[in-house]
């Protein structure tokens, strides 16, 4: 008896052993390969083995751009945080097409009306039911007013910015001939401009080209960014706003060029009329970042003007309650719904300014 608790005790050290070693040995091996090498010019950043090893086999050794789109057939729930009381807490269904559309999706083969709508999370409404999203809700209130055939399918993904949802119109909507496409775009490319200093950056989840290599000269890294020079300097950040401005046009231009009716939308929040806003960085960032929101819904709205393009100004049409925006900019059931009126009655007036085009009697 005393041999067999001997034997197992030395079962139980040997294995204790060996398991400090790999943990001894795994910590060395990893120092060793994350040992940086120079390249060949002085100026060049340092990049380790560690870093070539997942290159290779990430990407082949091949950038490319990324199609940032919700992954085609997909079921999934998606669970919300329990700290806001206007969400319900149980599971939302969250299911896509073959073509990354959420459903329901695609409810006509010939459609009289294709709309898309673009954007980010604030589009996408993940928290919302499935028959309750907005740029579903939409088409169907539109169709029982118009007795016409419509498709409004929604092309959003959470974390996406401008650049982005150009990248998906010009890549994934065309081929659908598109009557109309509609974008909303506020904070994540604030966001993107504030915290990268640019669209073409090196953060892993954003980035557009991916697999960029660490020495990429095209792209700004933090080093050559910061937020306090960005933010204390006005020309550096006025040139990054003016991407967002350029950005716009971008998805205007190619849209006319594809006889592609664009509209514009502001972003319905809570942070434009909440002078204690805090985003936790910070007071006196909290107070630019909340000053440049609410500027990039204006620059929405002039770059509408300016290209003369219908405008949806759903930061005026919405109010900033809790009632309809459980966080700061993302849209419960209660506000989906509401923006969905509100879309419909935009899109109804819009079709009515232009009947001759959409073929469309009232």
């Amino acid at each position: 008896m005393l041999k067999k608790i001997i034997n197992q005790h030395k079962k139980t050290s040997n294995f204790l052993l060996l398991f400090l070693v790999l943990i001894i040995f795994g910590g060395i091996f990893n120092k060793i390969i994350s040992i940086d090498f120079l390249s060949d010019t002085k100026e060049s950043e340092k990049y380790s083995i560690l870093d070539k090893i997942i290159y290779q086999i990430r990407c082949n050794n091949e950038r490319h751009i990324r199609l940032r789109e919700l992954k085609p057939n997909q079921k999934t729930f998606r669970i919300p945080p329990n700290n806001f009381k206007t969400l319900e807490n149980k599971k939302y269904v969250f299911e896509t097409d073959e073509n990354g559309f959420l459903k329901p999706s695609m409810i006509h083969k010939k459609p009289d009306l294709q709309i898309f709508f673009l954007g980010g999370s604030t589009t996408e409404c993940e928290y919302v039911d499935e028959k309750s999203r907005f740029p579903y809700l939409v088409g169907r209130i539109l169709e029982e007013k118009t007795k016409i055939k419509i498709n409004s399918d929604n092309a959003a993904k959470s974390g996406n910015n401008s650049l982005h949802s150009i990248n998906i119109l010009l890549n994934k909507l065309i081929p659908f001939n598109p009557n109309i496409v509609i974008m909303m775009h506020n904070i994540n490319d604030l966001s993107t401009l504030f915290y990268e200093g640019t669209y073409w950056n090196n953060n892993k989840a954003i980035t557009p080209i991916v697999c960029n290599q660490k020495n990429n000269k095209e792209f700004i890294n933090n080093d050559q960014w910061s937020l306090s020079k960005g933010l204390n300097n006005n020309l550096e950040l006025e040139n990054v706003i003016n991407d967002f401005k350029e950005n716009l046009k971008i998805f205007i231009s190619i849209s006319r060029a594809k006889n592609i009716s664009p509209i514009l939308m502001t972003q319905a929040n809570r942070i434009e009329n909440n002078s204690n806003f805090n985003i936790n960085r910070g007071e006196e960032f909290s107070k630019v970042y909340r000053q440049n929101y609410i500027k990039f819904n204006q620059i929405i709205r002039d770059i509408a003007k300016e290209e003369k393009v219908w405008l949806i100004d759903l930061a005026k049409l919405i109010p900033s309650e809790e009632k309809y925006i459980y966080d700061d900019v993302h849209l419960n059931k209660e506000g989906s719904e509401l923006v969905a009126i509100e879309i419909e009655k935009n899109l109804e007036q819009f079709l009515k300014a232009n009947k001759t085009k959409f073929n469309i009697n009232f």
